[in-house]
């Protein structure tokens, strides 16, 4: 596909090469609990536009393409990882599984060229709550992930800086597990009211 603008949203993706978040947990040993991603099938056929460069712009789908990224992450840090459409699903409490992450992502993207399209910069932003599995929520943190890339690199991949960017914030989910985790862990064996009080004072 050419590099000059043609004024339509042009598809990139987000995916990360996972084999680069394997071992980013740097041999902290697993959190031996059964947890799960929670992503809905409306937030993976959700589409995103956001603007490229000349005046043009891309689209994808943050969480269809982050989805085994966030699953490889959690893997990290955790034993066992299902994935679920919602805290609701009944898998839940079938797999007993006892926390549930439920991401919300946004993003953005630029480019200062007039002549090429795909974006030198993209920003993702997720918002993440760890919650049991009766829907009390544990703790509450957030992570960015940033991504760049220049012509002369990504006139091979349009999807350069974009999958930089989940490369990035993935790598930080993995760190912010490993630092949020025990507040929920703690927060899942306090009564309902306390557990209330300790997610808040996580934020």
């Amino acid at each position: 596909a050419s590099l000059a603008t043609a004024g339509c949203a042009h598809p990139i993706s987000m995916q990360a090469d996972t084999g680069t978040i394997v071992g980013s947990a740097k041999g902290a040993p697993k959190v031996d609990r059964k947890v799960a991603l929670a992503i809905t099938e409306e937030q993976k056929k959700r589409e995103v536009t956001t603007p490229g460069g000349g005046g043009d712009k891309v689209s994808y789908f943050p969480y269809r393409d982050l989805e085994t990224g966030l699953y490889v992450a959690m893997s990290e840090t955790f034993t066992s990882v299902s994935k679920v459409t919602g805290v609701n699903d009944p898998k839940v409490k079938q797999d007993g599984i006892t926390l549930v992450l439920v991401p919300e992502v946004t993003t953005t993207s630029h480019s200062p060229s007039l002549l090429t399209w795909p974006p030198t910069v993209v920003t993702i932003d997720l918002a993440a709550t760890l919650k049991s599995a009766d829907d009390r929520t544990l703790t509450e943190f957030k992570v960015r992930g940033e991504g760049r890339a220049e012509f002369d690199e990504f006139k091979g991949d349009h999807s350069l800086s974009a999958k930089r960017a989940a490369q990035d914030v993935l790598k930080k989910l993995v760190k912010a597990l490993g630092e949020h985790t025990p507040k929920a862990l703690q927060a899942l064996s306090a009564p309902p009211a306390q557990s209330a009080q300790a997610a808040r004072a996580a934020q």
